[in-house]
């Protein structure tokens, strides 16, 4: 299940793992008043870069333009050769992003077998490893709704291009029997609600409820989301002893 398109906002972005060494260099560097020195034939994606790093660590894109010049050291009109403005800056970094996404689905769909459910599972694995290693797009893309971002015109129309990726997913498990009747659009809106909540707790905020990762990862939280609006769905007993049996002690230990 995946995602891309009707989450209309994140109740809490999570202290991602995943800011970078780029995005933690960073900080540290603005932090003691230096400025960051970027290749001069690319500009353009320095402040790209610089501006995801902004966004992921203020869960925001409360930045301005002079500021992101200041961390890259250079002059505040040298942006303004690249982005006419702030919202010309977002629509770039919101058709990067959801452009990465449709990369990542193709990554993990050609890993996967060439089963219907498989291809499914695959963009479930996608969607969640896309949000753990790009905070900075994720939060941009799904979780702020402001009229800064709304802005970014590209945005719904490469959505709609990640969305077909779930819609076709559906369509064939349904044609082959594996998945019940019904919108596709309706279920992809059910779908995508578990690996959403899910790529919003770092793996720090899952173990403080309990759930490490051996005990339930992205893809068996993938599988069990499923299980509703499957034609042929495992029994409660099978449920129970796939999913939800006791960690033994050892394990819990480890």
């Amino acid at each position: 299940m995946i995602c891309l398109w009707q989450v209309r906002a994140l109740r809490r972005v999570p202290e991602w793992p995943g800011a970078n060494d780029w995005g933690s260099s960073l900080g540290l560097m603005q932090k003691a008043g230096k400025k960051i020195g970027y290749h001069h034939h690319d500009l353009r994606t320095a402040l790209q870069d610089a501006a995801l790093v902004f966004i992921a660590e203020r869960h925001s894109p409360d930045f301005s333009l002079r500021e992101l010049a200041a961390a890259l050291g250079v002059s505040h009109p040298a942006v303004y050769r690249h982005f006419a403005d702030k919202a010309a800056l977002l629509e770039a970094l919101a058709e990067r992003g959801f452009s990465e996404l449709r990369r990542y689905q193709g990554v993990e769909i050609a890993k996967a077998g060439p089963g219907a459910l498989e291809q499914l599972y695959a963009l479930n694995d996608a969607y969640i490893r896309f949000a753990e290693e790009n905070a900075g797009s994720f939060w941009l893309m799904f979780g702020n709704r402001g009229e800064e971002v709304s802005r970014a015109k590209s945005r719904e129309r490469i959505n709609s291009d990640a969305l077909m990726s779930l819609i076709t997913a559906i369509e064939r498990c349904q044609a082959e029997g594996h998945v019940i009747p019904g919108d596709p659009y309706r279920l992809a809106g059910y779908l995508v609600m578990a690996p959403h909540g899910y790529a919003c707790y770092s793996s720090q905020d899952r173990a403080m409820i309990g759930i490490e990762e051996h005990m339930m990862t992205a893809r068996m939280l993938g599988e069990i989301n499923l299980i509703p609006v499957l034609t042929h769905p495992p029994s409660p007993q099978e449920i129970a002893a796939r999913y939800f049996a006791p960690v033994p002690e050892t394990d819990a230990a480890g």
